[in-house]
């Protein structure tokens, strides 16, 4: 089991460069899970490649379709408190963290290409090829836990811009 964000999914679903390495995750693990909103993302994507890449409006409704019935049975939702403490403390989005802190609530990681993500939170987010190629993790965390559980809480936050 493994989370995998929505630009994998479309990887998987949308025929291209990358297709045959996300089937190839897929092989490896099949149960894919998604924090609720993937499927937003996924539209955004669609809608990029009718508007700018000319995929026929059709094709894009299909591949919705598809990936509705694929991968909406497979949707949590990750503690919110957590998805903000994750973003803050990792410096990443919220809308990034839904990902990463469903795969770290499940004690499992999330397969993503964004290398911002995957450099803030290496043991919870890893790439597709990284993923490929470790025959030891089998999608299980086996690292140390965020740095928020260790680190002391101070009533005051440092937001960067």
């Amino acid at each position: 089991m493994i989370v995998v964000d929505a630009n994998v999914l479309a990887f998987y679903l949308i025929e291209g460069k990358r297709t045959t390495e996300a089937k190839a995750l897929r092989e490896k693990d099949a149960e894919w899970i998604v924090p609720v909103f993937w499927s937003v993302e996924f539209q955004s994507i669609l809608w990029k490649y009718v508007r700018l890449d000319g995929m026929p409006m059709g094709k894009a409704a299909e591949l919705l379709d598809h990936a509705l019935a694929m991968f909406s049975a497979n949707e949590m939702t990750p503690p919110p408190h957590m998805v903000l403490r994750d973003a803050i403390d990792w410096g990443i989005t919220v809308y990034d963290a839904q990902y990463v802190s469903l795969a770290r609530h499940l004690g499992i990681r999330c397969v993503t290409e964004d290398r911002s993500v995957q450099k803030a939170c290496p043991s919870v987010a890893l790439s597709l090829n990284a993923f490929l190629s470790d025959s030891s993790s089998g999608g299980v965390v086996r690292e140390a836990p965020a740095p928020y559980r260790t680190r002391k809480r101070t009533s005051r936050h440092r937001f960067k811009h």
